[in-house]
């Protein structure tokens, strides 16, 4: 269940433009050309052209897949994830191998067309290209969660030096008041609540009379995120994150040690980096 629930993360939506399809094309062409496979060195004609008549009906699979197959997938899709894009990549690989043996078979074999052949050059291919492809998917998608993660770290809010007010409910003691850019996280200790902040460069750390609860209640900000039964964190100060389904682990900048993300709140915490 677990492999499922990864397949169906979300992955980054993306159409190519139309000088990387040529790119890729052209590389397709200098591939064949230089390595001659599929018994392409038997060939007795203009391997040059020969070449970039395979090119060609790569740039056309390419075009076709692009800017109109995928289209009308992402469509009928309430979401792209990572198995779609692995399908894709596949059908992909498989309807340019088609093209392209089609091409092989009519222009430079005189219409010696055979139907056993094609199907052995599509499964030969489809197992050659899906483990790269596959692998190239999963490549993107860590870079992909890691600039996710990296735009949360830096992200710069409408509120950045907005005034926070922890109210403390002990008759002798005063209110806290920091900046939210101040505050690294609050934890809960028994019937307080300790809170950890910067003053100017000087890390500190305050006790106040409160539950989490009422500290999450006071602060009320969509940037202050409730990890943990006992901890609040601000999600502008998260440096690093690391686990899986079942937790993670966090460091914030200007702490040391690492806080826990428990099972309860991963899908929340999730749905600011995937």
């Amino acid at each position: 269940m677990k492999y499922i629930r990864y397949l169906e993360r979300k992955y980054p939506f993306v159409k190519h433009k139309i000088d990387s399809i040529l790119l890729i094309s052209i590389g397709i062409s200098m591939i064949l050309y230089i390595f001659q496979p599929f018994s392409f060195d038997l060939y007795q004609g203009n391997k040059i052209g020969a070449s970039f008549g395979f090119g060609f009906m790569t740039f056309i699979g390419l075009f076709v897949f692009n800017y109109a197959i995928k289209k009308k997938i992402v469509k009928t899709l309430k979401k792209w994830t990572i198995l779609n894009e692995i399908l894709y990549i596949i059908g992909l690989i498989l309807f340019i191998t088609i093209l392209n043996y089609v091409y092989f078979s009519i222009v430079l074999m005189d219409f010696s067309f055979n139907i056993i052949i094609l199907l052995y050059v599509s499964y030969f291919t489809f197992f050659i290209g899906s483990i790269p492809a596959i692998i190239l998917v999963l490549i993107k998608y860590n870079r992909f969660l890691n600039g996710q993660l990296n735009s949360l770290v830096d992200k710069k809010d409408e509120n950045y030096e907005l005034d926070l007010t922890i109210i403390n409910h002990s008759t002798k003691e005063k209110d806290l008041k920091i900046k939210f850019n101040n505050f690294i996280f609050a934890e809960a200790d028994k019937n307080n609540v300790t809170v950890c902040y910067l003053e100017g460069e000087e890390l500190k750390n305050k006790n106040i009379r409160a539950t989490i609860s009422q500290v999450q209640d006071d602060l009320n900000h969509p940037n202050l995120f409730r990890c943990h039964r006992s901890y609040i964190v601000n999600l502008n100060k998260i440096e690093s994150a690391k686990g899986n389904s079942n937790g993670y682990q966090i460091k914030l900048k200007h702490y040391r040690k690492e806080l826990p993300v428990s099972r309860k709140y991963v899908d929340e915490f999730k749905s600011y980096i995937y």
